[in-house]
């Protein structure tokens, strides 16, 4: 199994983007500069900014002669880094959300690096962290008068606090105070800087840039001071913008460069939430205009595609059975087919035999059925190699545990289920009702895969095992289907149910279904043992794609135009990623019936009929006396009555709802029925 860490290690094949970064950080003529390296939760930024900075360690000027790593011993790793012309400083603003001022955290660790790699600085650098040190308990100061005098009037209280304060000084304590923020527009004017005059105590931000200015200019022997900050959408959105503003207003001077490692619309929404008053003219916030001032460049991390994901995946593998001498042999060959073939695989078993000759009996098994579920992964986890690295040792802790107990799982069969699990769960719910009741194979799971692997007219016949019988004929409703002999010669042919033709039609089920290995011929009762997880839980909206996140964000805005203004884009989605989102917004809809989330999904159930069959469900499910009369009226006014789930939502509430929703319900049958009877006589007028 592997850790979930960042690494220096590059199995992403980032060399491309590395060098990017490394390029815009070497280039003197683009300093100061703050660069964002922008990507999804998970797309491997924290990896990339290792990879970047002991790239930078290893820097050397063209007058220091040539230098490698791999003539050390390792005993001369400090000595190697101070040989750079780059002092790399990490810097986590969330490691410090709960334990002191961010900004003054932020500065303290840039100051501490300078004067760890220049000890001579001491002197000067102590001015400077006396300067920080006061603005830290000028805030305390002004935090505990905060909890007196109204917000507002915090930067007023410091000038009573300390009079010689500077104006920038107390704008800073402002923010710290969470006194009301200037203007966003107005606030991202550099603060002027001007040498240092004297050698007295420094009491304002303009000579605390100059100093810190000078301090750097001093160092020749240093190009650049590289400050890399991770973590950032990760903070709470006063942190995210303590951190910017700490970058802009104190330390962003000549010879630094910032690489700031976020989500772009998480880290926008916190800049909109941090200041929730101040809007363009189109109302829309200022987050986007922020962070364009504050990025000068971006180097974006896009999502694995399929083949990338596979070579992945493989390496991951690899490098579980393999030491580190071979294992570099691999990473170097990979390497120079990514280089050579693009975005193909660049490494798999094929080609690890090449390189290897003799592979590993368990590292060949295990690449084995890597290459099985890859289909399933590469389409369903987004490309993401944190979800892909995590999907992977879910599924080997379940598959070992298993084996500890002799149960005997497949991993090609366990990885298909668990991909259902995670990333379909109320469908995954429906598979595994139907499992429970069967003594061995599912037979509407059999049903459903000879229905969804027939070929039609539409079908390829070369996608469609030879196996496998003519689609299954349509069965009435009503009766459970009967469990039919299944043999891998003679599957059988079972009726098909509504329900399980429903569900099999889904678009991202039929696609699944289709995958191998076929199911249809396995008792799944012991792989749902150990793949059940989320049976009681919805979907989390963390597990959701940034954008679909916040999509689900904006159509529960309690304001009736601005959420309806992203119902487009709901119906926008490609069908399996729309199941996602209404999976996640009928999981809020049935924990808080009253909230905003039901109307939501009632209002796009009107517009999306694929979904009034799951809203129903949910309905169902919820307590008659939890649903407000208003979401009950929007039921009966949106959503078409001869569905077999509304009707029988309607008639659950007519015989166990409140007495308001009873009402509502039994004047809307009513008119219903007085329209239905004017109609059926103009008819028979004509």
């Amino acid at each position: 199994m592997w850790a979930d860490n960042e690494t220096e290690f590059d199995l992403l094949g980032f060399d491309y983007l590395v060098d990017g970064l490394v390029v815009a950080l070497t280039e003197p003529r683009l300093l100061p500069v703050t660069i964002g390296v922008l990507g999804d939760w998970g797309s491997g930024k924290s990896s990339l900014m290792l990879i970047a900075a002991a790239e930078l360690a290893a820097e050397r000027r063209a007058d220091a002669g040539e230098h490698s790593a791999d003539d050390d011993d390792g005993e001369d790793e400090d000595e190697d880094e101070e040989a750079s012309p780059y002092l790399c400083v990490p810097f986590s603003p969330w490691q410090y959300e709960d334990l002191d001022d961010v900004k003054v955290a932020l500065m303290n660790t840039v100051l501490d690096a300078f004067e760890r790699r220049f000890p001579a600085t001491a002197d000067e650098v102590g001015r400077l962290r006396a300067f920080v040190g006061t603005i830290k308990r000028l805030a305390r100061r002004a935090g505990r008068m905060g909890a007196i005098v109204a917000p507002a009037a915090a930067p007023y209280a410091m000038q009573v606090l300390a009079p010689d304060t500077d104006p920038d000084t107390l704008k800073f304590v402002g923010e710290t105070a969470k006194a009301i923020a200037a203007p966003v527009k107005d606030s991202l004017a550099e603060p002027e800087t001007t040498a240092p005059a004297d050698t007295g105590p420094i009491t304002d931000v303009t000579q605390f840039r100059a100093h810190f200015a000078a301090l750097i200019e001093g160092q020749t022997s240093v190009d650049a001071v590289v400050v890399f900050v991770d973590d950032l959408d990760r903070c709470l959105p006063e942190t995210v913008v303590d951190t910017l503003e700490a970058i802009r207003l104190f330390l962003n001077t000549p010879k630094t460069a910032y690489v700031l490692a976020l989500n772009q619309a998480v880290v926008e929404s916190a800049i909109d939430a941090r200041y929730p008053d101040l809007r363009r003219e189109d109302g829309a916030g200022l987050g986007r205009d922020y962070l364009e001032k504050m990025l000068q460049l971006k180097v974006a991390i896009p999502p694995l595609s399929a083949p990338e994901a596979e070579t992945y995946a493989n390496l991951l593998i690899a490098e579980l059975h393999l030491d580190d001498e071979r294992f570099d042999d691999v990473v170097t060959a990979t390497d120079e087919n990514r280089r050579v073939k693009g975005l193909a695989v660049a490494f798999n078993a094929g080609i690890a035999g090449e390189v290897l000759k003799d592979i590993p009996p368990a590292m060949a098994a295990d690449l084995g059925w890597a290459a099985n579920i890859m289909p399933v992964l590469g389409t369903s986890l987004r490309g993401n190699p944190r979800q892909l690295k995590r999907f992977m040792n879910n599924l080997l802790l379940k598959h070992r545990s298993a084996a500890r107990r002799k149960v005997d799982l497949k991993l090609p069969e366990l990885a298909k289920l668990m991909v259902l699990e995670d990333q379909h769960n109320s469908d995954f719910q429906k598979l595994f009702d139907w499992q429970i009741l069967a003594d061995g194979p599912s037979p509407e799971l059999i049903a459903a895969e000879i229905y969804a692997r027939t070929p039609t007219e539409s079908t390829p016949e070369a996608s469609v095992e030879e196996s496998d019988p003519p689609r299954a004929p349509r069965r009435a409703p009503g009766k459970r289907l009967e469990a039919p002999t299944v043999t891998a010669a003679e599957p059988g042919a079972a009726e098909v149910d509504d329900d399980v033709r429903a569900w099999a039609d889904k678009p991202h089920i039929g696609e699944w279904l289709r995958l191998d290995p076929p199911l249809k011929t396995v008792d799944l009762r012991p792989y749902f043992t150990y793949s059940r997880d989320k049976l009681s839980f919805g979907v989390s909206a963390s597990r959701l794609a940034p954008r679909l996140q916040i999509l689900l964000t904006n159509v529960q805005s309690e304001v009736d135009r601005a959420r309806r203004s992203h119902y487009p884009g709901v119906a926008d989605l490609d069908p399996s990623e729309r199941a996602q989102f209404f999976e996640a917004l009928l999981d809020r809809a049935a924990r808080n019936p009253s909230g905003i989330a039901l109307t939501a999904a009632i209002e796009l159930a009107e517009l999306n009929a694929d979904v009034v069959d799951a809203l129903g469900d949910v309905l169902l499910r919820v307590a008659p006396a939890s649903i407000p009369v208003g979401a009950g009226a929007l039921v009966v006014r949106r959503l078409p009555a001869e569905n077999p789930k509304i009707q029988r939502v309607l008639e659950r509430w007519q015989s166990a709802g409140s007495a308001g929703l009873k009402g509502v319900v039994q004047s809307a049958l009513e008119a219903r029925a007085t329209q239905q009877r004017k109609g059926a006589r103009g008819g028979n007028l004509g």
